[in-house]
This record gives C-alpha cells, sequence and structure tokens, in this order.
C-alpha cells in the first residue's frame, strides 16, 4: 500500500485533533470550546430526537416489538430517566427529572414537551457547569474520563435508542425522514 505525504500528514493531524478525545486533559479555554462546540450538536441532536419521535402516532406510542423490549416511547423516556441522573449524580447537581412520574399516563404531546425540557437542561447544565467540575475524571466502563467526555458518552446513549426508534417507525410502517446531521 502506497501512502501519500499528504495522506501521512492527514492521519496524523487526525490523530492529534483527537487525542483529547482520549482521555487527556483539556485546558480552560478548550473546556470552553467544548461548550460551544457541545451546544451546536446538542441542539441539533434534540432536533433529529424530535422529528424521529414525532413521526410516530400516538396511538402506537406504546408499541414494543416483543414483550421485553422498549415500548417506542419508553426509548425516549429511558434517555431522559437515565441520562439526567447520571448527569446530575456525577456533577453533583439536582436533577429534575428525578420524579416518579408515570411516564405511560401522558400524551404524545407531553413527551415531546419531556424531550425538549430535557435537552434544555442538559444544555444549560454543559454551559454553566465550572470548568473544574468537567475536568474532574470519573469512573465510566471500566475506565477514566474526563467529566466533559462523559456528555458525548450519553449523547452516544441517545443515539443508539434513537436509531432503535428508528427501527419501531419501520415495524409499523413509516417511512423515517431523513438523517440530519451534525
Amino acid at each position: 500500500m502506497k501512502i501519500s505525504r499528504k495522506t501521512a500528514l492527514h492521519t496524523l493531524t487526525g490523530t492529534l485533533v483527537s487525542m483529547p478525545f482520549l482521555g487527556f486533559s483539556r485546558s480552560k479555554k478548550e473546556l470552553q470550546g467544548f461548550k460551544q462546540e457541545f451546544s451546536v450538536a446538542w441542539k441539533r441532536s434534540e432536533e433529529y430526537t424530535l422529528t424521529v419521535f414525532n413521526q410516530m402516532p400516538e396511538e402506537h406510542l406504546d408499541y414494543r416489538y416483543t414483550p421485553e423490549s422498549f415500548s417506542f416511547r419508553n426509548q425516549f423516556v429511558h434517555c431522559i430517566v437515565f441520562t439526567s441522573m447520571q448527569l446530575a449524580g456525577r456533577l453533583e447537581i439536582p436533577n429534575p427529572f428525578e420524579n416518579k412520574k408515570d411516564w405511560t399516563k401522558i400524551t404524545k404531546a407531553q413527551v415531546a414537551d419531556e424531550i425538549k425540557n430535557f435537552y434544555a437542561w442538559v444544555e444549560k447544565v454543559a454551559a454553566e457547569v465550572p470548568p473544574e467540575k468537567l475536568a474532574k475524571q470519573e469512573n465510566f466502563a471500566g475506565g477514566k474520563i474526563q467529566a466533559w467526555q462523559f456528555f458525548y458518552a450519553m449523547e452516544n446513549h441517545l443515539i443508539h435508542h434513537r436509531g432503535q426508534a428508528i427501527c419501531y417507525l419501520r415495524l409499523k410502517g413509516v417511512i423515517p425522514e431523513g438523517y440530519v446531521g451534525w
């Protein structure tokens, strides 16, 4: 395999740029960059999550493809409850979603509002958390990551469940709207 100088430089540059995401520490200035970068990505995530959620007809919100699987509704409820619990616990802040709400009794519009509230809360937390807390090492998946990286880990979790929800749409005969990228 022949590698050109340009390809080698691109690979090296990509490696150096990605190093902060591989567990290397970030400065306060870089953490401010994270906040701005995350805000843009998070807004796009909210837009796409609501697009996926709103495609399922209300009468199928509790559809599950097997008895042990999450319902379509629970794909999103789980993301709200789990992510807020993880962020609140790790950052030692109040969790506005820890109430014992009966999510099965609220309408589709109310679930959509809760999704919007959740996204707004996470964005506010990311914007307001002090750099010292963002730089704090946290246990995660058998290793350690800085708290700022946990926001991306939680976004990855959301992506997983959003993808599952797309499968539910297809199983109910709904053709999902196109992907909304970053």
